[in-house]
């Protein structure tokens, strides 16, 4: 699983994506913070700040709330009412599964938040590969 760093894409401050009118760029910015907080949640796993261990917990609220905000109105009609329908639920999932990790740190539910974000990364860099025609996403 790559994501594409050999370019660098300046950020726009206002969106928090790449200024760059590249699709594999917003595809990558799409993909990039389901990474890094799978990763977050992996290195917090045991005992971390809780001011930081609520500032991951919080982030990953809002990255699932955005992309079940952001995806469907992007995609083709027909496409995005099942898929935005799977994504509310998956954010709805994530809101709960984070206010429980806020309460106490279940290694198993941590698991699942982990395997969800890779997940999550995993499919927006097949959508590079399948809407793009990249041999290697």
């Amino acid at each position: 699983m790559l994501i594409r760093k050999d370019i660098p894409a300046v950020l726009d401050p206002e969106t928090g994506f790449s200024a760059s009118a590249e699709a594999e760029h917003l595809i990558d910015d799409l993909a990039r913070p389901f990474l890094e907080l799978a990763e977050k949640f992996e290195a917090a796993r045991e005992d971390t700040d809780p001011v930081e261990w609520g500032a991951i917990l919080d982030a990953n609220v809002y990255i699932w709330r955005f992309v079940a905000n952001y995806i469907p109105g992007q995609l083709d009609k027909q496409v995005c009412a099942d898929l935005g329908q799977t994504l509310e639920r998956i954010g709805d999932y994530m809101h709960m599964a984070c206010r429980k990790l806020r309460e106490s740190r279940d290694q198993d539910l941590i698991d699942r938040v982990i395997e969800l974000n890779c997940n999550m990364c995993a499919q927006f860099l097949d959508l590079r590969r399948t809407m793009l025609g990249i041999e290697d996403a």
